[in-house]
């Protein structure tokens, strides 16, 4: 036998319906995630675990720092922006493109320098010049903070400039870890991260004792904003409140990174 509802149950259910989907459209936002290439596995975790505990959806989009940074002030519609440095969203924020107030460190970077099947020595700066240059391998300084960084090891250590400017350059860091892992380059600069994802990837296994690590030398602070045409978007403000959180700060120490003391 079939039932009919009374005509004011059905008015009621569409109107409360109604309210609900109204409510969820008020509440539920999607956001653009601009995000320096090294952080790329960890933001992507990030974005799993916010979506899978909210109503929001992520886009994460990656590249160099730089070029990123080039996009956004020419109008790229990202609403968060996690740099592989300090220096370009403080940029952004004095070019009035990105919240002041937002501004944080999320992560600490580790650079290092992976040379392996080196032989009983320990990799060693000074050693390098030992090697073709074009057998060495950094992350483009001009886009990459992870290459700005290690360029300045270079300089430091003294190598001849000649030398320096042969050294291949690419785009980011991550690149960076696969052509040593596929043996194009006999050694390079690696993030940390690199090599964890990697390792969990299946596509690069470094021994312990091949890379040199300059966590204390070079520590790579990677600063965070929102960009200032997403000050209403509550997706983007829900990414940007939840860095500091104890489980996203766990996801970002688990793939390599150190947090910085929990900001103000």
């Amino acid at each position: 036998m079939v039932r009919y509802l009374p005509v004011f149950a059905l008015v009621r259910g569409l109107i409360l319906t109604t309210l609900f989907c109204v409510g969820c459209s008020a509440i539920a936002a999607e956001a653009r995630i601009a995000v320096a290439a090294n952080f790329r596995d960890t933001a992507m975790a990030i974005a799993a675990q916010l979506e899978a505990k909210s109503p929001h959806r992520y886009e994460v989009v990656v590249g160099s720092t730089g070029k990123l940074a080039s996009q956004i002030i020419n109008g790229a519609p990202f609403d968060v922006f996690m740099a592989a440095d300090r220096r370009r969203p403080q940029q952004l924020v004095d070019r009035g493109l990105a919240l002041a107030a937002s501004e944080q460190i999320y992560a600490v970077g580790e650079l290092g320098l992976w040379w392996p099947n080196k032989g009983p020595d320990s990799p060693a700066l000074d050693a390098l010049a030992a090697l073709e240059p074009r057998s060495v391998c950094v992350a483009n300084p001009a886009f990459a903070p992870y290459g700005e960084a290690a360029w300045e090891l270079l300089q430091r250590a003294g190598l001849d400039a000649d030398w320096l400017q042969s050294v291949v350059r690419v785009d980011n860091v991550n690149l960076v870890a696969g052509l040593i892992a596929q043996g194009q380059v006999r050694a390079g600069f690696v993030a940390r991260s690199s090599l964890i994802a990697g390792k969990r990837q299946g596509t690069v296994a470094a021994a312990h004792g091949d890379v040199l690590w300059f966590a204390e030398q070079a520590p790579v602070d990677q600063a965070m904003v929102l960009l200032m045409r997403a000050e209403e978007n509550v997706a983007a403000q829900h990414w940007v409140q939840q860095m500091q959180t104890p489980p996203i700060r766990e996801l970002i120490q688990r793939d390599g990174y150190r947090v910085s003391v929990k900001q103000d």
